[in-house]
């Protein structure tokens, strides 16, 4: 009779024994699944901050909840930020003045990243207006925002399920408290100010300004303020609203992670029950932080697109100042830093000379009606 593949393989045999348990309910796996994906969570939270009513913010309980409170902690008490820093790299140039700064802002950013542009040669320069009827920093809902409504309303459901077949209430209590927390931490007001921190367009003031990646990018982003709307210069500094408050909220929530992580590690049955809420956070939180979303759904909301196009950089930038004064003149040192032709600077002096008589005019006709 021949021998038996456990003597054959004795170690093999008591490996796979081994890790059968762990199949079967995997209990060990959930505590080091909790620590893994806090900058994710951060990404989705600033996606969607200030998105629903008494600042609810529909980002799912997930396994990245732990990591992310201390370090959203480790930022409150040092920097004092919750929001993370723009993920596109791109310039703000006030059409006026022609001065230029870094872009940090998050949602002034993924404007820009989630832009379409339909061309990649040459230069495409969209104009908009801001909306007159809807007010800047209110993002409008979309899919991406009830995704996250839908899946915190399948994790509960799941979450009953053990209870109901098994009587075991652990993952219930579980997944609400994490659901609770979860919440409770994309609720912070502090989220909602630092993410529109700028001052309002003033009554009868224009204000043009251009958002792009900078020279060699294929696309420019002018955006037009007729007295309305918010400063996005100042946007584009994403300045820190630091409170007292969201440090005490940062240090509770963080303590209350740890207890919930000792509560996971309770847990001796039903953890695929877990691991499937967990999981499904974990979807819903990198479609929050990573897929497109539309202007109004980021919370500018745009009208009047114009595009102008041309394969030549500078005469995009020609056809774009005889649709918006500023534009070109306020870009040329952006996408031509070594200096133009001759042509191209008789053009640009021209226009300079031409802008300083119509001003002057102005100015004169304005102390003539004193």
């Amino acid at each position: 009779m021949p021998p038996s593949l456990a003597k054959l393989w004795p170690r093999q045999s008591q490996s796979f024994d081994t890790l059968k348990p762990q199949w079967e309910n995997p209990t060990g796996a959930l505590a080091i699944l909790t620590i893994i994906g806090g900058d994710v969570v951060q990404h989705a939270i600033a996606q969607l901050a200030g998105s629903g009513p008494f600042h609810f913010t529909p980002v799912a309980f997930s396994f990245g909840w732990v990591a992310y409170s201390f370090s959203v902690l480790l930022s409150a008490v040092g920097e004092g930020r919750l929001m993370p820093l723009a993920d596109c790299a791109s310039i703000v140039v006030n059409a006026k003045s022609g001065y230029n700064r870094t872009n940090n802002s998050w949602p002034l950013g993924r404007l820009l990243r989630d832009h379409p542009s339909p061309n990649a040669r040459g230069l495409t320069i969209s104009i908009y207006s801001v909306s007159k009827s809807k007010p800047a920093g209110v993002p409008d809902k979309d899919w991406v925002y009830y995704s996250g409504v839908g899946i915190i309303i399948a994790q509960i459901i799941i979450s009953v399920l053990p209870a109901v077949l098994n009587q075991n209430w652990l993952v219930f209590l579980i997944t609400t408290c994490g659901i609770f927390l979860a919440l409770v931490g994309g609720s912070l007001p502090q989220w909602r100010a630092e993410k529109w921190a700028a001052r309002k367009v003033e009554k009868e003031k224009r204000e043009v300004t251009c958002v792009t990646r900078g020279n060699g990018s294929s696309s420019v982003i002018v955006i037009v303020s007729d007295g309305v709307g918010i400063r996005l210069e100042d946007l584009a500094t994403a300045r820190v609203e630091r409170t007292q408050y969201t440090i005490f909220m940062t240090f509770t929530l963080a303590t209350l992670w740890i207890v919930h992580l000792f509560i996971v590690q309770a847990l001796d049955t039903d953890a695929w029950y877990l691991l499937a809420v967990g999981g499904l956070g974990m979807v819903q939180n990198l479609i929050a932080a990573g897929a497109p979303r539309s202007p109004a759904a980021l919370g500018f909301h745009l009208e009047g697109r114009r595009d102008v196009h041309n394969n030549k950089v500078f005469s995009a930038l020609q056809e774009a100042e005889a649709l918006e004064r500023g534009v070109a003149l306020s870009l040329v040192p952006v996408f031509f830093p070594g200096g133009l032709k001759a042509e191209e600077t008789e053009w640009l002096e021209a226009k300079r000379a031409e802008y300083a008589q119509l001003d002057a005019a102005n100015r004169a006709q304005k102390s003539q009606s004193k």
